[in-house]
């Protein structure tokens, strides 16, 4: 089963934290919006093209995703990065459910590398 959230602990600095999450988000592609209550939208594509094309869209295709930052018992930083799920496959069908879950395991793979090379990762979780 594809996930559809995936919670990242970080260590040290929450800024700094912040910063490589949103390095992480444009380094795959991704315009950000910052949220009235903090969270982060992410998005990528044209949704012109994608409503026209569907999941024939290519690299085009229309994604979204966001994160949502809060502090746990610990005093650590949680990023939970999540998607909408029936997005891709509304505008693209299967293929777009498709392409909406690969950006999202590849966004969430180089997130978990980003945060691991740079020494901030503690855990991970995703449901």
């Amino acid at each position: 089963m594809a996930e559809n959230s995936y919670d990242y602990f970080f260590s040290g600095d929450h800024d700094s934290a912040r910063r490589l999450i949103d390095q992480t988000l444009q380094n795959q592609g991704f315009s950000l919006e910052i949220l009235p209550n903090g969270s982060t939208k992410a998005t990528r594509g044209s949704l012109a093209k994608t409503l026209l094309l569907g999941g024939l869209a290519g690299k085009g295709f229309h994604i979204t995703m966001f994160v949502q930052y809060f502090v746990d018992e610990h005093g650590r930083l949680v990023a939970r990065l999540h998607r909408e799920l029936g997005g891709s496959m509304i505008k693209g069908g299967a293929i777009g459910a498709a392409k909406g879950q690969n950006a999202f395991a590849d966004v969430a793979n180089a997130l978990n590398q980003a945060a691991a090379a740079g020494g901030h990762l503690e855990g991970t979780a995703s449901a």
